[in-house]
């Protein structure tokens, strides 16, 4: 597979486009445009960055790129394709969809910018336990990785936070991670020309670095 060469305006017209026009008919007839301007592209960045991944960090993870059709079986949102595109990077033992419940790394073109970080799709209770637990155990090493994170990067804290969960004697500074249901560290930026050169994934890769003791703190709990 050819190298990524960066992103082109027609990718950017082409997402506002199907928001503008989120409908069969009109995917329909923009099919080969769609493949050459999102689809390939987005193929590419993929391979790019997980080859930089491994340079820079040791990691070698596989990668999960969306579908451009959404899944509305269960959402308000009748909209059938995504007007967004992201490509995950995962652990290798992470089969289907396995990976949604696994921290992650990621990056999401949308119309306006792109986000890119590192976090969960989506936790289970139990994998929030055992993660309280591995804090309680040893709160200095977790407190170490979040005060390194936020002196050296950018990338900010979001998810949901529990209604009710004792943090009673839990560091002020580790509470706000302790109490999440779910959480990732993110930076979103807007329309960058760092997006339509072949520099991204190194840019990525590089930014990506700093969150690795996160990412291998996170990747070490188990859960039975």
């Amino acid at each position: 597979m050819k190298g990524f060469k960066g992103f082109s305006p027609q990718t950017i017209d082409f997402l506002w486009e199907i928001r503008m026009n989120n409908n069969k008919e009109w995917m329909d007839q923009n099919r080969d445009r769609y493949k050459e301007v999102l689809k390939e592209p987005f193929d590419r960045l993929a391979f790019s960055l997980s080859e930089e991944l491994n340079e820079r960090t040791g990691e070698d993870l596989d990668w999960a790129i969306s579908r451009i059709n959404r899944d509305i079986r269960y959402s308000k949102d009748k909209s059938p394709y995504r007007s967004c595109r992201w490509v995950v990077f995962k652990e290798p033992m992470a089969v289907g969809t396995t990976w949604k419940t696994r921290p992650v790394f990621y990056f999401e073109l949308t119309p306006e910018g792109y986000t890119h970080g590192m976090g969960f799709y989506e936790t289970t209770p139990t994998y929030m336990k055992a993660f309280r637990k591995k804090v309680e155990a040893n709160a200095s090493s977790f407190l170490n990785i979040v005060n390194d994170l936020e002196k050296k990067s950018r990338f900010a804290l979001i998810g949901d936070d529990y209604k009710r969960v004792d943090a009673t004697g839990v560091d002020e500074e580790i509470r706000p991670w302790y109490i999440k249901k779910n959480f990732a560290v993110v930076e979103t930026k807007g329309m960058e020309d760092i997006l339509f050169t072949e520099k991204l994934p190194q840019m990525l890769a590089k930014e990506w670095k700093v969150l690795i003791p996160l990412y291998q703190y996170l990747r070490g709990i188990k859960i039975d």
